[in-house]
């Protein structure tokens, strides 16, 4: 059976599953370079229309769909959408589909957490297992648990009127950090949350925070509210711990300029309300408040898996909530489960991935009985651009390397303390950089982590850098309980090793370190036992490779351009070594 995936909304994204796998994935915002980014049809009117933090256009979606007939074919057994269930724009989808000549067997919207959930099952190595879900929210809940068996599939458990994701986020919030553009500030969040102290008197209301937080409206708009414009804080609970009470202010919900402003006033509806607000990330209090309720966030959902551990001895965690690798690590090492699986895009980004495997699993007369394989993350799409890479030699200092001899000569390069940007094969699915768009350097450099920030990435002063480590060495410097080629879990570098990999190692001695092994990523592996050569350590630094505050990329000549935008001293596409003009002696 092939089918199509589908997902509408924010981190738009499509899927092709042949057979019960999943083959491709293709990321909106990979093309249009910008994090989250959403396609819609809401509409069929032309145009940009506002949606949330951005304009959408129904013309972007109809160039995405026919790129994706181009790709993957115009004919499927099924198409699997998920779009939170809005009916009219699955009735305006059908008719761009049919537009395009599209040919399948029928169109089946799937509910937002049992895409979530589909992902998680089908990908694991478990005939049957308990399915954790959880995140903002969606048309079917926020937090909920499935059944699933290879025989029935999917079935709802138990929800839980926890708001995890958008608890967390809030907290973000009120602490002062800036948001992305979509508004949310939760993994920003986490990386600060390490510089805090944990205060056990301020659990309680922490406790109750995360029992009655509930999203409140977002303030009128005239347009669209990139970066959180229109959150509206809810500090319940936390606005009664004695020790931040300088914090409280009063706020106006009123829209701060335009016509709905003069209309609410005139209306009357204006309405002043204390919350709570911080100064921001160098604020103390900001810090030990974030990792007070990130201890209490995981405690809770610790709680929730407690109660139906009885279900399956495996777990499949999902969600956007399941990139908090530190309440993951939490979730492995508690022993309520033999075995956690999770996937490199547990968030939004891989529901059209999740639809697909429902649709094609659903009422199967074959049994799934687990995959048998590792989950590779490596099914995205080529650079968008190599078809110009004789342009860019043209135009660059360069290098082709021979295919054996690049792991050493990188390898080579990064012992000399150089940054470098690489661009191999298909890109990694999900948020997280895993080795085929990354920048790596040496992380047994005390200074690589400013050095790189200062000259490549600057980002935020606390949030930190990642290790990626030979999966059979690593347990040498870190405490992971088992393999992590995800980053999905936040281990500890072993204290012995902590002033040795200072760049790779967070404040609190945490890591959310990448392990690989040969069959995984062949290249990586033997770059990896090659830089080993040459220090005695199979780590390196692994950083997302993309300009400041854009998505991962997926262009050769973003990536080219970078070296003279930035300080990055190296590109690496597939087997040739470019540099910025007049470095050529890097090479």
């Amino acid at each position: 059976m092939k089918v199509l995936g589908i997902s509408l909304g924010h981190d738009t994204n499509f899927a092709l599953v042949e057979n019960g796998r999943l083959e491709a994935v293709i990321e909106a915002e990979r093309f249009f370079r910008q994090k989250r980014y959403k396609l819609h049809c809401l509409t069929l009117e032309l145009g940009k229309h506002p949606s949330g933090f951005q304009y959408v256009d129904v013309a972007e979606t109809e160039t995405f769909l026919r790129d994706i007939g181009e790709r993957w074919g115009l004919t499927y057994d099924r198409i699997a959408v998920q779009n939170q269930g809005r009916k009219e724009e699955s009735a305006n989808l059908g008719i761009l589909l049919d537009r395009l000549g599209f040919r399948h067997g029928g169109m089946i919207n799937v509910n937002h957490h049992l895409s979530h959930a589909a992902l998680g099952f089908y990908t694991s190595p478990f005939p049957e297992a308990l399915v954790f879900s959880y995140d903002g929210f969606g048309n079917d809940g926020s937090t909920l648990l499935f059944r699933a068996t290879g025989t029935d599939g999917l079935s709802y458990l138990h929800e839980d009127h926890t708001r995890f994701g958008q608890c967390y986020s809030n907290v973000g919030h009120i602490a002062g950090i800036k948001p992305e553009v979509c508004g949310t500030t939760s993994g920003k969040a986490m990386g600060l949350a390490a510089y805090g102290t944990l205060h056990d008197d301020w659990l309680p209301q922490a406790r109750r925070y995360l029992r009655e937080y509930r999203k409140l409206p977002q303030s009128p708009s005239d347009g669209i509210r990139p970066f959180g414009e229109g959150h509206r804080i809810n500090s319940t609970g936390l606005d009664e711990i004695a020790a931040l009470a300088d914090g409280l202010q009063t706020v106006d919900d009123a829209p701060a300029s335009g016509p709905l402003q003069r209309l609410v006033r005139f209306l009357g509806l204006s309405r002043s309300r204390q919350v709570l607000k911080l100064e921001g990330d160098r604020d103390s209090r900001a810090q030990d408040l974030i990792a007070t309720v990130q201890a209490a966030w995981t405690e809770r959902a610790v709680e929730v898996l407690s109660e139906f551990k009885d279900v399956s001895r495996h777990l499949c965690v999902v969600g956007g909530c399941a990139l908090n690798g530190v309440t993951n690590d939490v979730i492995q090492k508690s022993g309520l489960f033999e075995a956690v699986h999770f996937v490199p895009n547990p968030s939004d980004c891989g529901l059209a991935g999740g639809a697909a495997l429902h649709v094609a699993w659903d009422g199967s007369a074959t049994p799934f009985e687990g995959t048998g394989r590792y989950f590779t993350p490596y099914l995205g799409l080529e650079p968008f651009d190599l078809d110009k890479l004789d342009d860019f030699k043209a135009s660059y200092p360069h290098r082709d390397i021979a295919p054996e001899q690049t792991p050493g000569v990188l390898a080579e390069k990064l012992a000399a303390n150089l940054l470098v940007g690489v661009i191999r094969g298909r890109y990694e699915i999900g948020p997280r950089a895993l080795g085929n768009r990354s920048i790596l350097c040496n992380p047994l450099n005390p200074d690589m982590r400013d050095i790189l920030n200062h000259k490549v990435k600057h980002r935020e002063w606390y949030r930190p850098f990642a290790p990626v480590a030979t999966a059979e060495d690593a347990p040498r410097f870190f405490d992971n309980a088992a393999d992590i080629p995800y980053m999905s879990v936040i281990c500890h570098t072993r204290p012995e090793y902590r002033d040795e990999l200072p760049s790779v190692t967070h404040v609190d001695g945490s890591a959310r370190l990448q392990t690989v092994r040969r069959d995984q990523n062949s290249f990586l592996h033997d770059t990896l036992k090659a830089f080993e050569a040459h220090t005695g350590a199979p780590i390196l630094l692994n950083t997302s490779f993309n300009p400041r505050g854009e998505p991962i990329l997926n262009f050769c000549e973003i990536g080219l351009e970078m070296l003279t935008a930035t300080d990055l001293d190296l590109v690496l596409i597939g087997d040739t070594l470019f540099t910025k003009p007049g470095r050529a002696e890097l090479l």
